[in-house]
């Protein structure tokens, strides 16, 4: 038991304890303010590595400030982050050894530049590429109808890229597999509050369902502004026939933010259940991936069903080429397509308390129909958006309409923002904010990561670290389809542990670069 009487484990516990007490308890929003002074205090004392974990298994429970009536919505992991960054950047052997990096490189410019910059392009690609995304991003506000806006977007952005650094600067092969359990602990956690949602789902009517997770949920972890817009304008539902189902979205703001993480988690946990030796935990990972497979399925996000298929391509290419492959690789896809079943009948069930006849509850049907179906209501919505988006494009096709600023695409109000509008297609919604420019930033930073995961999956380390990256992939494939239909990416907490995904890959792919090729490769 004392084991396990950690600080790590002691401040998570408060962090549960006091989300709990506030969302159930009828404690104060102010409550929040203590847990976050001891998450200040332990981010600024406590070894890198331990925060990096915390701030793994805590992504889901990370809550908004209440710091006025007017301004609620500052979120904690944007202080954690913040002071984690900079105890790693203020380490005097490191800045030593940047500082050295860059001279050599500097001279290798000096001395033959295109040799010089191709080399530096090498080591740093990331660095590059971010560095060429903040200036465009600046660029990108000349002109912009919301300035501010945008300023505010490029340094959120920043914030949550910081993360990645401090991740790709810690792990190591010896630390990845705890890494990974930590985020699986956030896993469980949005898995089990998915489960609660779907029992109160039978158990309410729907306006007391959306005003307690709108008023009292949504509040205590987003802040006033988010529950005001979000029991006026959700998804949460799935409407037929007079009929309203349950899209499940657990602790998130909607239901296309929550399945994307919880691909990340299938990733995570797919990764760990592979090399579990010990059986009940063995049996615990794959509890955890069953009921996130199932999950995914249970958010009624088309997309993410659609999506599923350039998995399963992904996987096929493999077999041909003949690659090695795990089996457990094909758990959660395998999982996943089994769920349908199980997803359909409840779906098809009566909810909130509404009853009808059999034809009537055919919602999981209709949606999976809709999929292509052009009349369908949110797919003309999407195609509306994508026409403007193009048009826009074709008017500001050198920096866009501004970072931040898309609303302004759809003449909308540039608040808009804050209620989701997009292009509903993440390299649209690029393209029609920082233009040519940025696109190419974008569609380059894509590239270098799919080609740092292929060569971890093709060269790593050992075997545990080409799985790794061999999940990797797969999931990160499927998010990028899915990212044709929505920018649910952008949403703090898949994007949060998308650093921890990339930060991890990164840094096992710089350790594998040093391995010696065994016979016959």
């Amino acid at each position: 038991m004392k084991r396990y009487l950690t600080k790590l484990n002691i401040v998570f516990a408060l962090q549960c304890a006091t989300t709990i007490a506030v969302v159930f308890g009828g404690f104060p929003r102010e409550t929040f303010l203590f847990s976050a002074a001891v998450l200040v205090f332990f981010s600024l004392f406590c070894p890198l590595e331990e925060t990096v974990l915390l701030i793994a298994r805590s992504i889901p429970i990370f809550v908004a400030l209440p710091i006025t009536e007017q301004f609620d919505s500052l979120n904690v992991w944007r202080i954690i982050v913040l002071i984690l960054f900079f105890r790693w950047l203020s380490d005097t052997a490191r800045i030593h050894s940047i500082i050295d990096e860059v001279l050599v490189h500097a001279r290798a410019i000096k001395t033959n530049a295109w040799h010089g910059i191709v080399r530096a392009w090498r080591q740093w690609p990331v660095e590059f590429l971010s560095l060429a995304l903040i200036g465009i991003s600046v660029a990108s506000l000349i002109g912009a109808a919301d300035v501010l806006g945008g300023v505010k977007r490029i340094i959120f952005f920043l914030n949550l890229t910081m993360l990645f650094f401090v991740v790709r600067s810690i792990t190591t092969r010896e630390n990845a597999a705890r890494i990974a359990l930590n985020a699986v602990y956030s896993g469980i956690i949005v898995v089990l509050v998915g489960m609660l949602q779907l029992v109160l789902a039978y158990t309410m009517n729907v306006d007391h369902f959306s005003e307690f997770w709108a008023l009292t949920v949504n509040k205590a972890l987003y802040g006033a502004a988010w529950a005001n817009i979000a029991i006026v304008a959700n998804t949460w539902f799935a409407y037929y026939s007079g009929t309203i189902h349950l899209r499940m979205f657990s602790s998130f703001p909607d239901t296309h933010s929550f399945p994307l993480y919880l691909l990340m988690i299938l990733c995570f946990a797919t990764t760990l259940f592979a090399f579990e030796k010990n059986k009940p935990k063995k049996y615990i990972l794959g509890a955890v991936i069953a009921f996130a497979a199932l999950e995914a399925v249970l958010s009624g996000t088309r997309g993410i069903w659609a999506s599923a298929i350039f998995a399963v391509v992904f996987i096929g290419y493999l077999f041909v080429r003949r690659y090695p492959i795990r089996k457990e690789a094909l758990l959660p896809l395998v999982l996943f397509f089994a769920s349908l079943p199980l997803a359909a009948f409840i779906f098809n069930s009566p909810q909130f308390q509404f009853r009808g006849t059999p034809a009537e509850r055919a919602v999981f049907a209709e949606r999976i129909r809709s999929i292509v179906d052009t009349e369908e209501t949110s797919n003309q919505g999407r195609i509306y958006i994508w026409k403007e988006t193009l048009r826009s494009m074709g008017k500001h096709p050198l920096l866009g309409v501004g970072i931040g600023n898309f609303p302004v695409v759809l003449a909308l109000n540039p608040s808009a923002s804050k209620a989701g509008a997009s292009a509903h297609n993440l390299y649209l919604n690029f393209f029609a904010e920082l233009g040519v420019l940025g696109f190419v930033a974008t569609s380059l930073f894509i590239v270098v990561i799919m080609k740092k995961g292929w060569y971890l999956f093709t060269r790593g380390a050992d075997d545990y670290v080409r799985f790794f990256a061999l999940n990797a992939l797969m999931y990160l494939v499927w998010i990028l389809w899915y990212s044709m239909t929505d920018v649910a990416i952008f949403d703090e907490r898949p994007f949060l542990l998308l650093m921890v995904l990339l930060g991890m890959m990164f840094a096992l792919a710089r350790s594998s670069s040093v391995r010696l090729p065994s016979a016959g490769e």
